[in-house]
């Protein structure tokens, strides 16, 4: 019997902030919470893109004990 288990867990995702220095889910959420406009660039057909968005709003509808306003908008490529 052959064993198809890697030893580490390689991580699904990784997290850089605006000057490509390594950050994390909760500094993010963090800096997320102290503005009042969050803009989210949009990365078709990527589940995880996706996934990291709804945490995030989730995350900051918990923390933030109130109302959160989501919209949405899509610009096709040659007009953005």
């Amino acid at each position: 019997m052959m064993s198809f288990m890697p030893e580490k867990h390689k991580a699904a995702y990784a997290v850089y902030n605006s000057k490509g220095k390594d950050s994390n889910f909760n500094q993010i959420l963090k800096r997320a919470l102290e503005a009042d406009v969050i803009l989210f660039g949009e990365l078709h057909n990527n589940p995880i893109a996706h996934w990291l968005k709804l945490e995030l709003v989730k995350a900051a509808h918990e923390q933030k004990k109130q109302n959160l306003v989501l919209g949405a908008e899509m610009f096709e490529s040659d007009i953005q």
